[in-house]
């Protein structure tokens, strides 16, 4: 299910309920997820570039609208002055796509040439939705939590999708919540 060549993965944190998000940030702070999100979406690479990221409009706004470090930013969003609202014109590390299709498009040939095998679509509800039928890996933290007012959601698992790694039960002392990571792959 691969695209070019390349492995087109998802990584977010989802509460009980599949809440994504509310108001635009995400519905918690766990560093560990943090973290997990940083070393899963950045690999070192020989290149300046060490990750590949596609995402929403939103997503990005949410980040403050700057492209993740070491990692190269292809934004989604279908106005068509986005890139120059931004100042991200001639930026190397963000690109503005108008479409899915072709944010993969550009993705693709981008990690093929920076030696990475993996794409990651980091949100919205939408991309998240989207970029399903080609994805081929999720990476899920299972957020202990239902959150009742959130206004983003990750959408259900295609049954295709089978769980194939699991990390114990783990605690946020900050947030009080627990969480686990979990990676679910499309059975060949």
């Amino acid at each position: 299910m691969s695209y070019a060549n390349t492995e087109v993965a998802q990584i977010v944190a989802i509460s009980s309920n599949r809440c994504i998000g509310k108001d635009n940030e995400l519905p918690w702070h766990i560093s560990a997820d943090l973290q997990h999100f940083k070393s899963m979406t950045t690999k070192p690479n020989d290149g300046a570039i060490q990750g590949i990221v596609i995402m929403g409009r939103k997503t990005f706004e949410s980040m403050g609208s700057k492209p993740l470090p070491k990692r190269v930013s292809f934004i989604i969003s279908t106005q068509v002055d986005y890139a120059e609202q931004k100042g991200l014109v001639g930026s190397e590390k963000a690109y503005v796509m108008h479409n899915l299709d072709d944010a993969l498009t550009q993705a693709a040939s981008l990690a093929h040439g920076a030696h990475l095998d993996t794409i990651w679509v980091i949100g919205g509800e939408r991309v998240f939705s989207d970029a399903l039928m080609y994805t081929d890996r999720i990476e899920l933290t299972h957020v202990d939590t239902e959150i009742t007012d959130g206004d983003a959601f990750y959408p259900e698992l295609p049954s295709e999708f089978e769980i194939a790694e699991e990390s114990e039960q783990m605690h946020d002392d900050k947030s009080a919540l627990d969480f686990r990571f979990v990676t679910y792959k499309v059975e060949a």
